[in-house]
């Protein structure tokens, strides 16, 4: 069953306030993912974007932020501009794991983790690793992450179907239980599945 959806729109439209009243009567739509990772940084910071995100802080609908590294200060500053818009960044940035560049990814991450209206999915890791990547490659920005984040503010996803162009689900899901086990199952339960419903406000499976 799909507990909840997260959406389109586009922010600096005229209409977007409207249509976002729209989408958030859908009872499954639970937030709104603007595609930052192929726009210009500052882009969300447009003032014809503002609109927008006050619709969505006033009903209740999850800024998923799907970027890439050069946003994260944008994000920083978006998380800022609006304490109580959630943000859920998405694959962790999209650090360049396959030139093993750490930061200034790491430290930026770091900074965002102390915003309380941000949290950080544990996915997409496996696409940015380039060909012929092992697990060990994804173990120190995975690492990273849950030490940033912890394990009440880290989400896990798989990235389907798109991880697919580099793993499988299979792959992914034995791999992140090597990541996670260090961690008690409490902590593992709330990253695999009950932080996003509690974040996105849907019912746990």
């Amino acid at each position: 069953a799909i507990g909840g959806v997260v959406g389109w729109c586009d922010l600096r439209a005229t209409d977007a306030p409207n249509r976002i009243v729209e989408l958030a009567a859908r009872p499954k739509l639970r937030g709104l993912r603007p595609m930052l990772q192929d726009l210009p940084p500052g882009w969300i910071h447009d003032p014809r974007a503002r609109p927008a995100l006050a619709a969505m802080v006033e009903h209740g609908l999850v800024f998923d932020a799907l970027i890439r590294p050069v946003h994260l200060a944008d994000i920083a500053a978006l998380a800022d501009a609006w304490p109580s818009l959630a943000i859920v960044i998405d694959h962790a940035a999209k650090p360049a794991i396959a030139t093993r560049d750490f930061e200034p990814w790491a430290t930026q991450l770091g900074e965002l983790a102390a915003r309380p209206n941000v949290v950080c999915k544990l996915s997409g890791l496996a696409t940015e690793a380039g060909a012929g990547w092992t697990p060990g490659d994804l173990a120190p920005y995975a690492r990273h992450l849950l030490d940033c984040f912890g394990h009440q503010r880290v989400l896990w996803g798989s990235d389907w179907p798109v991880l697919c162009l580099a793993s499988d689900y299979s792959q992914w899901f034995r791999i992140t239980d090597h990541l996670l086990s260090p961690l008690t199952q409490p902590q593992r339960s709330a990253i695999l599945g009950g932080n996003a419903a509690r974040i996105y406000g849907i019912a746990p499976a």
